[in-house]
């Protein structure tokens, strides 16, 4: 009973939840994703991408799981 128990919480848990299904994707990539989405349904120039952070994205200067963003991860 204690395992079921536990098994449940664990998969109420968004912390483990998370931890279990985490993709690659980063902040740029999500940021300029969800920009792009914002802009595309309301046509706003306000919500779309900073052009500064979508050439970055596009050169892999994705931040510390790269080594490489707006500074450089050593």
């Amino acid at each position: 009973m204690a395992r079921v128990t536990q098994d449940r919480k664990s998969l109420r848990s968004p912390w483990r939840w998370k931890s279990r299904h985490t993709t690659d994707e980063t902040a740029g990539h999500s940021t300029t994703r969800n920009a792009d989405q914002l802009y595309a349904e309301y046509k706003e120039p306000l919500y779309a991408a900073p052009p500064l952070l979508q050439r970055m994205v596009d050169a892999g200067r994705l931040g510390r799981k790269t080594g490489s963003g707006f500074y450089a991860y050593a």
